[in-house]
Protein backbone atom coordinates (compact mmCIF):
# COMPACT_ATOMS: atom_id res chain seq x y z
CA UNK A 1 0.00 0.00 0.00
CA UNK A 2 1.23 3.26 -0.60
CA UNK A 3 1.66 5.44 1.88
CA UNK A 4 0.66 9.03 0.17
CA UNK A 5 -2.40 6.84 -1.63
CA UNK A 6 -4.34 7.64 1.31
CA UNK A 7 -5.10 11.66 3.11
CA UNK A 8 -6.33 10.18 6.22
CA UNK A 9 -4.97 7.06 8.52
CA UNK A 10 -7.38 6.36 11.38
CA UNK A 11 -6.69 4.31 14.18
CA UNK A 12 -10.02 3.29 16.07
CA UNK A 13 -9.83 1.44 18.82
CA UNK A 14 -12.91 -0.60 19.90
CA UNK A 15 -15.10 -0.87 23.44
CA UNK A 16 -18.07 -2.14 24.41
CA UNK A 17 -20.12 1.06 24.61
CA UNK A 18 -17.77 3.51 23.72
CA UNK A 19 -15.18 3.40 20.88
CA UNK A 20 -11.83 5.86 20.38
CA UNK A 21 -10.82 7.06 16.97
CA UNK A 22 -7.74 9.07 16.03
CA UNK A 23 -6.80 10.57 12.56
CA UNK A 24 -3.31 11.37 11.35
CA UNK A 25 -2.55 12.76 7.94
CA UNK A 26 0.10 11.06 5.85
CA UNK A 27 3.07 12.49 7.29
CA UNK A 28 2.05 11.55 10.86
CA UNK A 29 0.81 14.47 12.56
CA UNK A 30 -1.92 14.41 14.44
CA UNK A 31 -5.16 15.83 13.15
CA UNK A 32 -7.88 15.31 15.34
CA UNK A 33 -9.45 12.29 17.95
CA UNK A 34 -12.58 11.88 19.54
CA UNK A 35 -14.74 9.23 21.01
CA UNK A 36 -17.61 7.99 19.84
CA UNK A 37 -20.74 5.93 20.80
CA UNK A 38 -21.47 2.52 19.91
CA UNK A 39 -25.23 3.64 18.37
CA UNK A 40 -26.39 4.34 15.59
CA UNK A 41 -25.86 7.98 16.18
CA UNK A 42 -22.37 7.52 17.28
CA UNK A 43 -21.35 6.02 14.30
CA UNK A 44 -23.51 8.03 11.85
CA UNK A 45 -21.65 11.22 13.58
CA UNK A 46 -18.02 10.04 13.24
CA UNK A 47 -18.59 9.04 9.53
CA UNK A 48 -19.52 12.48 8.70
CA UNK A 49 -16.37 13.95 10.95
CA UNK A 50 -14.01 11.87 8.75
CA UNK A 51 -16.06 12.12 5.57
CA UNK A 52 -15.38 16.08 6.29
CA UNK A 53 -12.02 15.90 6.92
CA UNK A 54 -11.15 13.91 3.97
CA UNK A 55 -11.90 15.10 -0.48
CA UNK A 56 -13.65 11.33 -0.10
CA UNK A 57 -14.03 8.08 1.16
CA UNK A 58 -11.40 6.23 -0.92
CA UNK A 59 -8.94 8.78 0.59
CA UNK A 60 -9.43 7.04 4.21
CA UNK A 61 -7.40 3.99 5.21
CA UNK A 62 -9.14 3.21 9.05
CA UNK A 63 -6.96 0.36 11.45
CA UNK A 64 -8.86 -1.92 13.63
CA UNK A 65 -8.01 -4.74 15.76
CA UNK A 66 -11.18 -6.71 15.48
CA UNK A 67 -11.58 -7.86 11.43
CA UNK A 68 -15.73 -8.05 12.18
CA UNK A 69 -18.24 -6.16 13.48
CA UNK A 70 -21.06 -3.11 13.54
CA UNK A 71 -18.33 -0.80 13.41
CA UNK A 72 -16.22 -2.53 9.87
CA UNK A 73 -19.59 -3.21 8.08
CA UNK A 74 -20.60 0.33 8.77
CA UNK A 75 -17.07 1.69 7.97
CA UNK A 76 -16.81 -0.88 4.39
CA UNK A 77 -20.52 0.31 3.64
CA UNK A 78 -19.59 3.76 2.62
CA UNK A 79 -16.44 2.22 0.75
CA UNK A 80 -13.81 3.31 3.60
CA UNK A 81 -10.54 1.16 3.63
CA UNK A 82 -10.30 -0.61 6.70
CA UNK A 83 -7.42 -2.89 7.76
CA UNK A 84 -7.37 -5.42 9.98
CA UNK A 85 -4.25 -5.47 12.60
CA UNK A 86 -3.81 -8.40 14.88
CA UNK A 87 -3.68 -7.26 18.67
CA UNK A 88 -0.51 -8.67 19.04
CA UNK A 89 1.01 -7.01 16.79
CA UNK A 90 -0.25 -3.68 18.38
CA UNK A 91 1.35 -5.04 21.49
CA UNK A 92 4.44 -4.86 19.53
CA UNK A 93 3.60 -1.43 17.99
CA UNK A 94 3.05 0.38 21.37
CA UNK A 95 6.70 -0.63 22.56
CA UNK A 96 7.36 2.06 19.24
CA UNK A 97 6.29 5.06 21.43
CA UNK A 98 6.64 4.03 25.25
CA UNK A 99 8.49 1.21 26.70
CA UNK A 100 6.74 1.39 30.27
CA UNK A 101 3.99 -0.59 29.40
CA UNK A 102 1.35 2.30 29.53
CA UNK A 103 -1.52 1.31 27.98
CA UNK A 104 -4.98 3.73 27.32
CA UNK A 105 -7.71 3.87 24.51
CA UNK A 106 -6.25 6.75 23.03
CA UNK A 107 -2.68 5.75 22.87
CA UNK A 108 -4.16 2.38 21.41
CA UNK A 109 -5.96 4.63 18.87
CA UNK A 110 -2.76 6.33 17.97
CA UNK A 111 -0.63 3.56 17.82
CA UNK A 112 -3.12 1.90 15.39
CA UNK A 113 -3.00 4.69 12.92
CA UNK A 114 0.83 5.32 13.16
CA UNK A 115 0.88 1.50 12.37
CA UNK A 116 -1.17 1.60 9.46
CA UNK A 117 0.97 4.44 7.98
CA UNK A 118 4.22 3.29 8.66
CA UNK A 119 3.47 -0.40 7.71
CA UNK A 120 0.10 -0.74 5.89
CA UNK A 121 1.82 -2.58 3.02
CA UNK A 122 1.76 -5.14 5.61
CA UNK A 123 -1.60 -5.42 6.15
CA UNK A 124 -4.23 -6.98 4.09
CA UNK A 125 -7.31 -4.98 3.36
CA UNK A 126 -10.83 -6.06 4.34
CA UNK A 127 -13.65 -7.05 2.47
CA UNK A 128 -17.14 -7.26 3.09
CA UNK A 129 -18.07 -11.20 2.35
CA UNK A 130 -20.90 -12.10 0.41
CA UNK A 131 -24.22 -12.27 1.97
CA UNK A 132 -24.44 -16.33 1.81
CA UNK A 133 -21.13 -16.51 3.45
CA UNK A 134 -22.36 -14.12 6.24
CA UNK A 135 -25.36 -15.41 6.86
CA UNK A 136 -23.43 -19.23 6.86
CA UNK A 137 -20.86 -17.93 9.46
CA UNK A 138 -23.77 -16.80 11.20
CA UNK A 139 -25.28 -20.32 11.73
CA UNK A 140 -21.72 -21.86 12.25
CA UNK A 141 -21.19 -19.63 15.70
CA UNK A 142 -24.69 -20.41 16.43
CA UNK A 143 -24.21 -24.35 16.00
CA UNK A 144 -21.23 -24.00 18.13
CA UNK A 145 -22.75 -22.27 21.05
CA UNK A 146 -25.18 -25.17 20.72
CA UNK A 147 -22.61 -27.63 21.09
CA UNK A 148 -20.90 -26.08 23.89
CA UNK A 149 -24.23 -25.49 25.33
CA UNK A 150 -25.20 -29.20 25.13
CA UNK A 151 -21.85 -30.22 27.06
CA UNK A 152 -21.86 -27.85 29.72
CA UNK A 153 -25.53 -29.40 30.61
CA UNK A 154 -24.47 -32.43 30.36
CA UNK A 155 -21.99 -31.96 32.98
CA UNK A 156 -24.07 -30.42 34.92
CA UNK A 157 -26.73 -33.33 34.82
CA UNK A 158 -23.40 -35.63 35.36
CA UNK A 159 -22.76 -33.40 38.44
CA UNK A 160 -26.34 -33.70 39.88
CA UNK A 161 -26.51 -37.42 39.78
CA UNK A 162 -23.66 -38.02 41.94
CA UNK A 163 -25.37 -36.35 44.86
CA UNK A 164 -28.42 -38.87 44.71
CA UNK A 165 -27.77 -41.70 41.86
CA UNK A 166 -24.39 -42.23 40.77
CA UNK A 167 -24.94 -45.42 39.52
CA UNK A 168 -27.56 -44.35 36.96
CA UNK A 169 -24.50 -42.50 35.11
CA UNK A 170 -23.11 -45.83 33.84
CA UNK A 171 -25.74 -45.60 31.38
CA UNK A 172 -25.01 -42.52 29.73
CA UNK A 173 -22.95 -42.69 26.56
CA UNK A 174 -18.99 -41.64 26.89
CA UNK A 175 -18.78 -38.84 24.98
CA UNK A 176 -19.11 -35.42 27.01
CA UNK A 177 -22.84 -34.99 25.47
CA UNK A 178 -25.49 -36.69 26.88
CA UNK A 179 -27.55 -38.41 23.55
CA UNK A 180 -31.50 -38.67 23.77
CA UNK A 181 -31.57 -41.83 24.44
CA UNK A 182 -30.28 -41.10 28.36
CA UNK A 183 -32.22 -37.60 28.65
CA UNK A 184 -35.55 -39.70 27.47
CA UNK A 185 -34.65 -42.32 30.07
CA UNK A 186 -34.36 -39.57 33.12
CA UNK A 187 -37.40 -38.27 32.45
CA UNK A 188 -38.75 -41.26 32.70
CA UNK A 189 -37.50 -42.55 35.96
CA UNK A 190 -37.99 -38.69 36.99
CA UNK A 191 -41.54 -38.48 36.01
CA UNK A 192 -43.07 -42.34 36.37
CA UNK A 193 -40.58 -44.13 38.22
CA UNK A 194 -43.54 -46.81 39.51
CA UNK A 195 -44.34 -47.51 36.00
CA UNK A 196 -41.12 -48.21 34.60
CA UNK A 197 -41.01 -52.07 33.48
CA UNK A 198 -39.33 -54.28 30.71
CA UNK A 199 -41.54 -53.10 28.05
CA UNK A 200 -41.04 -49.31 28.43
CA UNK A 201 -36.93 -49.88 28.50
CA UNK A 202 -37.58 -52.12 25.25
CA UNK A 203 -39.60 -49.65 23.60
CA UNK A 204 -37.06 -46.85 24.61
CA UNK A 205 -33.94 -48.83 23.61
CA UNK A 206 -35.56 -49.80 19.88
CA UNK A 207 -36.57 -46.60 19.67
CA UNK A 208 -33.06 -45.21 20.16
CA UNK A 209 -30.86 -48.58 18.98
CA UNK A 210 -29.27 -48.83 21.72
CA UNK A 211 -26.89 -51.25 21.98
CA UNK A 212 -23.91 -50.47 24.52
CA UNK A 213 -26.19 -51.15 27.22
CA UNK A 214 -28.97 -54.11 27.81
CA UNK A 215 -32.39 -53.46 28.68
CA UNK A 216 -32.42 -55.63 32.11
CA UNK A 217 -29.26 -54.14 33.15
CA UNK A 218 -30.72 -50.51 32.48
CA UNK A 219 -33.85 -51.63 34.30
CA UNK A 220 -31.69 -53.16 37.52
CA UNK A 221 -30.34 -49.74 37.97
CA UNK A 222 -33.12 -47.55 38.15
CA UNK A 223 -34.60 -50.16 40.65
CA UNK A 224 -31.21 -49.37 42.67
CA UNK A 225 -31.86 -46.66 46.35
CA UNK A 226 -30.44 -43.53 46.00
CA UNK A 227 -27.56 -42.70 48.44
CA UNK A 228 -28.93 -41.77 51.80
CA UNK A 229 -29.55 -38.21 52.02
CA UNK A 230 -32.11 -35.83 52.93
CA UNK A 231 -35.46 -36.95 51.08
CA UNK A 232 -35.29 -32.60 50.29
CA UNK A 233 -32.18 -33.26 48.83
CA UNK A 234 -33.94 -35.81 46.45
CA UNK A 235 -36.99 -34.01 45.49
CA UNK A 236 -34.67 -30.79 44.85
CA UNK A 237 -32.34 -32.47 42.98
CA UNK A 238 -35.00 -34.43 40.85
CA UNK A 239 -36.46 -30.86 40.19
CA UNK A 240 -33.38 -29.33 38.93
CA UNK A 241 -32.72 -32.54 36.89
CA UNK A 242 -36.04 -31.99 34.94
CA UNK A 243 -35.46 -28.33 34.07
CA UNK A 244 -31.78 -29.28 32.74
CA UNK A 245 -32.96 -32.66 30.93
CA UNK A 246 -35.72 -30.64 29.28
CA UNK A 247 -33.09 -28.05 28.30
CA UNK A 248 -30.83 -30.29 26.96
CA UNK A 249 -33.96 -31.95 24.75
CA UNK A 250 -34.19 -28.57 23.21
CA UNK A 251 -30.44 -27.87 22.14
CA UNK A 252 -30.37 -31.33 20.81
CA UNK A 253 -33.28 -30.40 18.73
CA UNK A 254 -31.66 -26.78 18.14
CA UNK A 255 -28.46 -28.64 17.04
CA UNK A 256 -30.35 -30.96 14.46
CA UNK A 257 -32.34 -28.24 12.82
CA UNK A 258 -28.56 -26.74 12.21
CA UNK A 259 -27.15 -29.56 10.69
CA UNK A 260 -30.34 -30.51 8.52
CA UNK A 261 -29.85 -26.47 7.08
CA UNK A 262 -26.15 -27.39 6.34
CA UNK A 263 -27.11 -31.13 4.65
CA UNK A 264 -29.83 -29.24 2.26
CA UNK A 265 -27.50 -26.94 1.38
CA UNK A 266 -24.68 -28.65 1.13
CA UNK A 267 -26.95 -31.28 -1.38
CA UNK A 268 -27.78 -28.25 -3.08
CA UNK A 269 -24.39 -27.70 -3.96
CA UNK A 270 -23.61 -31.37 -5.17
CA UNK A 271 -26.13 -30.46 -7.83
CA UNK A 272 -24.25 -27.95 -9.38
CA UNK A 273 -22.42 -29.56 -12.63
CA UNK A 274 -21.40 -26.30 -15.31
CA UNK A 275 -18.32 -25.43 -15.65
CA UNK A 276 -16.26 -23.25 -14.56
CA UNK A 277 -17.00 -25.05 -11.20
CA UNK A 278 -17.48 -22.96 -7.76
CA UNK A 279 -15.25 -23.02 -5.26
CA UNK A 280 -17.57 -24.43 -3.08
CA UNK A 281 -18.31 -27.38 -5.68
CA UNK A 282 -14.18 -27.64 -6.24
CA UNK A 283 -13.76 -28.50 -2.29
CA UNK A 284 -16.97 -30.06 -2.13
CA UNK A 285 -15.28 -32.82 -4.64
CA UNK A 286 -12.32 -33.99 -1.99
CA UNK A 287 -13.08 -36.70 0.04
CA UNK A 288 -13.63 -36.04 3.64
CA UNK A 289 -15.21 -32.91 2.63
CA UNK A 290 -19.51 -32.69 3.75
CA UNK A 291 -21.51 -30.37 4.95
CA UNK A 292 -19.86 -28.96 8.51
CA UNK A 293 -16.30 -28.74 6.67
CA UNK A 294 -17.03 -27.09 3.78
CA UNK A 295 -19.23 -24.67 5.22
CA UNK A 296 -16.42 -23.77 7.82
CA UNK A 297 -14.23 -23.45 4.94
CA UNK A 298 -15.66 -21.02 2.98
CA UNK A 299 -17.18 -19.08 6.32
CA UNK A 300 -13.38 -19.01 7.94
CA UNK A 301 -11.15 -19.31 5.16
CA UNK A 302 -12.82 -16.94 2.90
CA UNK A 303 -10.23 -14.65 2.10
CA UNK A 304 -7.42 -17.15 1.55
CA UNK A 305 -10.02 -19.20 -0.63
CA UNK A 306 -10.34 -16.11 -2.60
CA UNK A 307 -7.04 -14.80 -3.38
CA UNK A 308 -5.89 -18.31 -3.57
CA UNK A 309 -3.17 -17.91 -1.05
CA UNK A 310 -1.70 -21.27 0.22
CA UNK A 311 0.14 -20.00 3.27
CA UNK A 312 -2.09 -17.87 4.40
CA UNK A 313 -4.52 -20.88 4.47
CA UNK A 314 -1.88 -22.83 6.65
CA UNK A 315 -1.47 -20.46 8.92
CA UNK A 316 -5.13 -19.31 9.48
CA UNK A 317 -5.62 -22.83 10.19
CA UNK A 318 -2.97 -23.64 12.43
CA UNK A 319 -1.48 -26.34 9.99
CA UNK A 320 1.88 -24.28 9.27
CA UNK A 321 3.82 -24.94 12.05
CA UNK A 322 6.03 -21.70 13.85
CA UNK A 323 9.95 -22.13 13.69
CA UNK A 324 12.06 -19.88 16.80
CA UNK A 325 15.57 -20.57 16.00
CA UNK A 326 18.82 -18.50 17.20
CA UNK A 327 22.29 -19.78 16.71
CA UNK A 328 22.19 -23.47 17.22
CA UNK A 329 18.99 -23.61 18.68
CA UNK A 330 16.09 -24.93 16.53
CA UNK A 331 12.03 -25.28 17.32
CA UNK A 332 9.27 -26.19 15.97
CA UNK A 333 5.89 -25.23 17.70
CA UNK A 334 2.80 -26.02 16.94
CA UNK A 335 0.80 -23.09 15.73
CA UNK A 336 -1.12 -21.55 18.38
CA UNK A 337 -2.10 -17.89 16.82
CA UNK A 338 -5.22 -19.64 14.55
CA UNK A 339 -8.93 -19.60 13.80
CA UNK A 340 -10.08 -22.49 15.44
CA UNK A 341 -13.63 -23.14 13.87
CA UNK A 342 -11.34 -23.39 10.74
CA UNK A 343 -8.17 -25.95 12.57
CA UNK A 344 -11.38 -28.02 13.78
CA UNK A 345 -12.78 -28.17 10.14
CA UNK A 346 -9.75 -29.11 8.96
CA UNK A 347 -8.39 -32.07 11.62
CA UNK A 348 -12.04 -33.23 10.58
CA UNK A 349 -11.21 -33.02 7.01
CA UNK A 350 -7.86 -34.69 7.43
CA UNK A 351 -9.30 -37.31 10.18
CA UNK A 352 -12.03 -38.17 7.52
CA UNK A 353 -9.92 -37.94 4.16
CA UNK A 354 -7.70 -40.98 5.83
CA UNK A 355 -10.43 -43.10 5.77
CA UNK A 356 -11.74 -42.48 2.33
CA UNK A 357 -8.57 -41.74 0.40
CA UNK A 358 -5.84 -44.56 -0.14
CA UNK A 359 -3.30 -41.74 -1.31
CA UNK A 360 -4.15 -39.66 2.44
CA UNK A 361 -4.32 -43.31 4.29
CA UNK A 362 -0.99 -43.86 2.72
CA UNK A 363 1.00 -40.37 3.87
CA UNK A 364 -0.69 -40.84 7.48
CA UNK A 365 0.73 -44.08 7.61
CA UNK A 366 3.81 -42.98 6.13
CA UNK A 367 4.03 -39.91 9.19
CA UNK A 368 3.35 -42.48 11.79
CA UNK A 369 6.25 -44.34 10.95
CA UNK A 370 8.67 -41.99 10.98
CA UNK A 371 7.37 -41.40 14.77
CA UNK A 372 4.97 -38.53 14.42
CA UNK A 373 1.91 -38.57 16.79
CA UNK A 374 -1.80 -38.87 15.29
CA UNK A 375 -2.09 -35.29 15.43
CA UNK A 376 1.38 -34.27 13.66
CA UNK A 377 -0.16 -36.90 11.12
CA UNK A 378 -3.31 -35.76 10.50
CA UNK A 379 -1.68 -32.00 10.00
CA UNK A 380 0.90 -33.80 7.69
CA UNK A 381 -2.04 -35.01 5.31
CA UNK A 382 -3.86 -31.97 5.73
CA UNK A 383 -0.90 -29.81 4.90
CA UNK A 384 -0.48 -31.66 1.20
CA UNK A 385 -4.64 -31.55 0.82
CA UNK A 386 -4.32 -27.53 1.45
CA UNK A 387 -1.54 -27.51 -1.82
CA UNK A 388 -3.79 -29.80 -4.09
CA UNK A 389 -6.86 -27.68 -3.54
CA UNK A 390 -5.51 -24.09 -3.94
CA UNK A 391 -4.05 -25.49 -7.00
CA UNK A 392 -7.56 -26.84 -8.42
CA UNK A 393 -9.15 -23.73 -6.83
CA UNK A 394 -6.43 -21.98 -9.52
CA UNK A 395 -6.99 -24.47 -12.53
CA UNK A 396 -11.34 -24.47 -11.83
CA UNK A 397 -10.91 -28.35 -11.75
CA UNK A 398 -12.29 -30.84 -9.63
CA UNK A 399 -10.56 -33.34 -7.56
CA UNK A 400 -9.62 -36.36 -9.75
CA UNK A 401 -7.98 -39.50 -7.40
CA UNK A 402 -6.67 -40.72 -10.74
CA UNK A 403 -4.34 -37.61 -11.98
CA UNK A 404 -2.49 -38.27 -8.13
CA UNK A 405 0.70 -40.75 -8.34
CA UNK A 406 0.46 -43.13 -5.36
CA UNK A 407 4.78 -42.52 -4.90
CA UNK A 408 6.13 -39.55 -3.24
CA UNK A 409 9.71 -38.58 -2.91
CA UNK A 410 9.30 -36.70 0.76
CA UNK A 411 10.57 -33.38 -1.00
CA UNK A 412 7.58 -32.17 -2.96
CA UNK A 413 3.76 -32.07 -2.64
CA UNK A 414 2.00 -33.86 -5.32
CA UNK A 415 0.06 -31.24 -7.72
CA UNK A 416 -3.26 -33.52 -9.29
Amino acid sequence: MNRLHYELLVGIDLGQWLHQACVLDANGELLEERGFEHSVDGLSATLDWLLNLASKAERIAVAIEKPHGAVVETLLGRGIAVFAINPKQVDRFRDRHSMSGAKDDRRDAFVLADALRTDGHRFQRLQMPPPEIVALRELLRTRDQLVKNHVALSSQIRDLLARCWPHLSTLAPKEKALDSFFCELLQLFLDRPTEIGSTSIQQLVHKHHIRRVQPDFILESLKLNPLRVAPATIHATADHLRLLVMQVLLVRQHRRDADQFLERWFHGLQRTTQQPYSDAAILASFPGVGAFVLASLLSFAHDPIRLRKLEAFRCLGGIAPVTKQSGKRRQVLLRRARSQPLNNALHHWARIAVLRDPHAKEHYHRLRQRGHSHARALRGVMDRILSIAVAMLRDRTLYDPARRRSSYDGRKKVSP
